[in-house]
């Protein structure tokens, strides 16, 4: 009997190995989830504008971004990278959504939503998969932004002088240890500083000669286009991650742009 890929190379249509019909029905079935969970058009806090943007790869994974009000002047960013792909990976970055916007308007602090989410995830009869997250409160009053990341990979803050920070936190990563403690950082955003919050497959998205695109270019597109406000940004972000790789991704690519006004 002929191969799966000797299939597909061939290009037979109507044509199906055992199994085949059943992984492309998975596939559909996970993309129109993901496409439902990685959000477009946020609402917006007064003093900040704020975008999201995404690039979805051939092969479906776990990346998740959510943006939703806590109240009048508080706003919580959310991002994160689940292990693994294809439909397991997005039904657990569904179950991530609904916990986080569940314990997110009740949890006093970035740190304490991050140690729900992972005890939910390590209790009793849950996948074996981890994840990655950032989880962020932005208070429209003080200009402060309150958080924690759970082994994700650095946001870039690009100061309005110029100037570039990299807002650290080395917590655990989710679903692995129900013990792992969390703490809380925060930043001040000031008039003019644009904040980018993202998954590792827009930093680790490569060219044809393997080179990953990296901070280096991500900072130089925002140094280029953030005049452009933060949907144009994100826009063209992912644009020059897309000519970077020839438009072939192999990991899904998001990010939450926030810029300070």
């Amino acid at each position: 009997m002929a191969t799966e890929p000797e299939v597909r190379r061939s290009g037979l249509r109507g044509f199906r190995l055992p199994g085949m019909a059943r992984r492309d029905a998975e596939q559909e079935q996970a993309l129109a989830i993901q496409t439902r969970l990685l959000q477009q058009q946020p609402p917006q806090l007064e003093g900040f504008d704020i975008a999201c943007g995404w690039q979805l790869s051939a092969e479906i994974s776990g990346d998740y971004v959510d943006v939703f009000a806590l109240g009048p002047d508080r706003m919580a960013l959310c991002i994160a990278d689940v292990s693994g792909k294809g439909l397991e990976a997005v039904t657990l970055t569904g179950r991530l959504q609904a916990a986080v916007r569940e314990f997110g308007p009740s949890a006093s602090s970035p740190a304490e939503l991050c140690t729900q989410v992972n005890q939910m995830l390590c209790g009793p009869g849950s996948q074996t998969r981890y994840l990655t997250m950032f989880y962020a409160v932005l208070e429209r009053g003080v200009r402060r932004m309150r958080y924690e990341s759970a082994g994700h990979c650095l946001p870039v803050l690009v100061r309005g002088d110029g100037s570039v920070e990299f807002p650290a936190s080395f917590s655990g990563i989710i679903g692995i240890f129900s013990h792992w403690l969390y703490q809380n950082q925060e930043v001040e955003l000031r008039s003019g500083d644009c904040l980018l919050l993202i998954t590792d497959g827009l930093l680790q998205a490569e060219n044809r000669r393997h080179e990953e695109f990296g901070y280096q270019k991500l900072i130089a597109a925002v140094e280029a286009h953030r005049k452009l406000g933060a949907a144009g940004l994100s826009r063209e972000i992912l644009a020059a991650v897309s000519k970077f790789t020839g438009g072939k991704f192999r990991d899904e690519a998001s990010l939450i742009v926030v810029m300070a006004k």
